[in-house]
């Protein structure tokens, strides 16, 4: 900030023209939704007294002086003055919610070049006090952030949701593809017809959560080192979940050196190393192989927890070095696995804070080169930390579908080798002697993969942070930058990371994933941003074609994962989560508007068997789907409403051409929205009955 505009001259400007009149501020909302502090959409009658029954009631004030006046009124029980509808939303007190600040730190400011998809979204474990609020409009949101409503797309490419946690959301969001579904748009709008399945949803949250519930910590008072110590299991247990995390997410992130790793145990459980930050490494090393077993998941996310608070508390922990980063980027993992099932992303801000301060701080994004009496070992991990915090740190962004906020011009740090770690300072470890030959080969094929994941973030996280910036680019011009850019990645790739490799090695083909469906998913959200308010032309078709190819890539992959192993599988499902969201949102999307007369004039040939092909293999798919999360749902709220939206999106998709339906026949959108309460009312109450079992 700068305060350049500020003089004594400002400040002594009121003295010149005497003293200021009061500024009295016009009331923009009805009085009924004024009363019960709830949004008011202005218009007369407003959506929320309809949808209360009060209609008559919804009246306005008409005067400056209105707010004296109808202040004395109410006070003597006397209704307000009414008035007619204001022609144009006005600007709002500036006295704003809590929720309003927190989602005006990241603004959404966009040119028409390149149209957005600004988003109120709500965390699925949190619920708003009043089950029956309505909720804000998107043009009333916008207009509250100080930003007039024309600078953005019209209000059908937005939606809301909780009055209690209002966030602005961009394009790369899981739920973006969802102003385009008109059904899952109404859902999520709070429309009439699915007010009980809210209601509904509401009160199996609530059961979720308890299923959930994390168990007490077992400790009080400040987190220290001997607190951590008792937390360790015996030898053998930890052996074990070690080998658990080394054989599946040690493989994905190289945080962990496996040589290291075994010598730190050593020490600690003969009493030779007595560090808080070495135990916690350990600690949610064992929470993070917890969470692929069921019955030991909230075991692990009690250990976090542990840790977590050991963090906030200790300033051991905001000491620059490799083993506190290796610390915070392991917390970092838990917590994104954690928000897979209860979709609190927000929750990593603190953490991300702090490690993007240490990362900073020790100069772990500069070449280690420019630093004197580092090691050849140590300047190798720092090269694998870096890579691991950009990709980490991506991940948050596009899940969360805010601004990457890491400059990467400002970064030398040059990409990490394959070589093994115990190659470089054998002399350090005694534990170097027991990797063979063959250990030593996988960690050279699961550092190519790391490579590989890093160069796409370093693609990726340029264009995520242009779709946020202030002054964006224009998409049409990004899609081809990207295309080039992902060939020559993949051109560059060894055989047993390119798609559709054969593989013996279920984590080499989760690695091919992991590669190629973030690829597939990013160009999906900039081939959707070009999409949207776009004309029912030629290239429109080109792009929803691709939008398909795209998103059934996704879903053919992540089911050939899940039909892999049992660890995989837990994986895909942690890593992948929005991935899928945003697929199959985006193929329901594409399947819904092929009938549209303007698209069906130019598929040619047959372009109602092209749709009808595309229904069914979407129908498959969503099958599939559906089967997969109705025995995952009880793992937390996101999960439930993932399996809601599948369940909605399914019925809509299976019934969507029949009776000839059209778009724009209000009719034909009557009777799916009908479906698709019908599906929403029976998949909340399945789940419902379900978790009822349980808890009996």
């Amino acid at each position: 900030l700068t305060f350049s505009h500020l003089s004594a001259a400002s400040f002594e400007s009121h003295l010149k023209s005497g003293r200021k009149r009061p500024r009295v501020r016009e009331a923009v909302s009805c009085w009924q939704c004024r009363s019960r502090k709830i949004r008011c959409d202005r218009e007369s009658p407003c959506k929320p007294c309809q949808d209360r029954g009060v209609a008559q009631d919804c009246a306005y004030s008409n005067s400056g002086n209105a707010n004296s006046t109808n202040s004395a009124n109410i006070s003597k029980g006397q209704n307000p003055p009414a008035r007619s509808a204001p022609s144009s939303p006005s600007l709002p007190s500036p006295s704003r919610s809590r929720s309003s600040q927190a989602s005006q730190r990241t603004p959404q400011t966009h040119t028409a070049a390149t149209p957005s998809l600004p988003i109120v979204s709500t965390p699925p474990d949190s619920s708003s006090s009043r089950g029956d609020t309505p909720e804000p409009t998107p043009n009333s949101i916008l207009v509250e952030n100080g930003i007039h409503e024309r600078a953005y797309p019209p209000c059908d490419t937005a939606f809301p949701a909780s009055t209690s946690k209002t966030r602005m959301i961009g394009l790369s969001h899981w739920m973006a593809p969802c102003n385009a579904m008109p059904v899952v748009k109404a859902m999520l709008n709070r429309s009439t017809e699915f007010q009980p399945a809210r209601k509904a949803f509401v009160e199996l949250k609530s059961l979720i959560q308890m299923h959930n519930a994390i168990p007490p910590l077992g400790f009080a008072g400040p987190a220290g080192n001997s607190n951590l110590l008792s937390l360790l299991p015996d030898r053998q247990t930890t052996d074990v979940w070690a080998a658990q995390f080394l054989r599946t997410y040690g493989r994905v992130y190289c945080i962990i050196d496996y040589v290291a790793l075994v010598s730190d145990l050593d020490q600690i459980y003969n009493g030779s190393l007595d560090n808080s930050v070495c135990v916690a490494k350990i600690l949610l090393v064992i929470a993070i192989a917890m969470q692929s077993v069921e019955p030991e998941r909230l075991s692990g996310r009690k250990l976090a927890r542990h840790v977590e608070d050991c963090i906030h508390q200790s300033s051991r922990f905001q000491d620059p070095s490799i083993e506190v980063v290796q610390v915070l980027l392991l917390l970092i993992i838990m917590k994104t696995i954690s928000a897979s099932d209860t979709d609190n992303m927000y929750d990593l801000l603190a953490i991300q804070g702090l490690a993007t301060q240490i990362t900073s701080s020790m100069g772990l994004h500069r070449d280690p080169a420019l630093f004197s009496h580092v090691s050849p070992y140590h300047a190798e991990v720092r090269k694998r930390l870096w890579g691991c915090f950009l990709r980490l740190n991506l991940e948050y962004c596009v899940r969360s579908g805010t601004q990457f906020g890491l400059r990467l011009d400002e970064s030398d740090c040059p990409l990490p080798t394959a070589a093994s770690l115990g190659t470089l300072n054998t002399s350090t470890f005694t534990a170097a002697a027991v990797v063979d030959f063959e250990s030593a080969q996988q960690s050279e094929s699961d550092m190519i993969f790391n490579i590989a994941a890093t160069r796409l973030a370093k693609i990726i996280a340029p264009l995520q942070q242009a779709l946020h910036s202030a002054s964006p680019r224009d998409l049409a011009v990004m899609l081809p930058q990207l295309r080039t850019s992902l060939d020559t990645l993949l051109s560059d790739l060894p055989s047993v990371l390119r798609p559709g490799t054969q593989t013996p090695d279920p984590i080499e083909e989760l690695q091919q994933s992991l590669v190629s469906i973030p690829m597939h998913s990013f160009l999906s959200i900039v081939t959707l941003g070009i999409v949207v308010g776009s004309p029912d032309d030629n290239s429109k078709r080109v792009h929803l074609t691709e939008i398909w190819d795209y998103g059934s890539s996704i879903l053919h992959q992540f089911q050939s994962l899940c039909q892999s192993s049992h660890d995989v599988s837990h994986i895909a499902f942690h890593l992948f989560w929005t991935d899928i969201g945003r697929a199959v949102l985006s193929t329901c999307s594409v399947v819904g508007q092929l009938p549209r007369p303007g698209l069906s004039r130019i598929m040619s040939p047959r372009p109602q068997h092209t749709a009808c092909l595309f229904q069914q293999l979407l129908v498959k798919s969503l099958t599939f789907l559906s089967i997969l999360w109705q025995g995952l749902f009880h793992l937390g709220p996101v999960a439930a409403k993932m399996n809601l939206l599948l369940a909605v999106s399914l019925s809509v998709t299976s019934n969507l051409y029949s009776d000839n339906y059209n778009m724009d026949n209000p009719h034909a959108q009557q009777k799916l929205i009908d479906e698709g309460v019908a599906a929403a009312e029976r998949v909340i109450a399945e789940m419902k009955l379900t978790m009822k079992e349980h808890h009996q």
